[in-house]
């Protein structure tokens, strides 16, 4: 299951790049970039790229808040049990999926705030 959703995220963040512009091009890359980036400086960019995904278009910019967040998701999605039949692994994957992005869509976006991610998936 996980390896089939990082390779949908993948796959999603990959179909959308290049609808972008020259300068979100360089934002994707620089918050992508989590080797050179400090924490505060990750967490700033996941903020612009929330707040991009609030102002729209929500389906340019969703496949890359999830690309973002796939390995805190892939996490996630080791602590939530399915309960077949009533709710299977696919269900639960599409739901959390679901509901980091609603969470990104309503979060309020701090100047200075801290933990974004954090924040995000414990919405979710």
């Amino acid at each position: 299951m996980t390896s089939n959703l990082a390779t949908d995220l993948r796959q999603g963040y990959e179909r959308v790049a290049e609808a972008f512009a020259c300068g979100e091009l360089e934002l994707l890359a620089r918050a992508r970039d989590s080797i050179n980036r400090t924490p505060a400086e990750r967490n700033r960019l996941l903020g612009r790229i929330v707040a991009a995904y609030q102002r729209g278009p929500r389906q340019l910019w969703a496949p890359v808040i999830l690309d973002l967040l796939a390995p805190a998701i892939l996490d996630t999605l080791q602590w939530i049990r399915s309960e077949p039949p009533v709710i299977d692994d696919e269900e639960v994957r599409q739901q959390l999926v679901m509901e980091v992005l609603r969470a990104a869509a309503t979060i309020p976006i701090q100047v200075g705030g801290r933990r974004l991610k954090f924040r995000l998936l414990s919405q979710a």
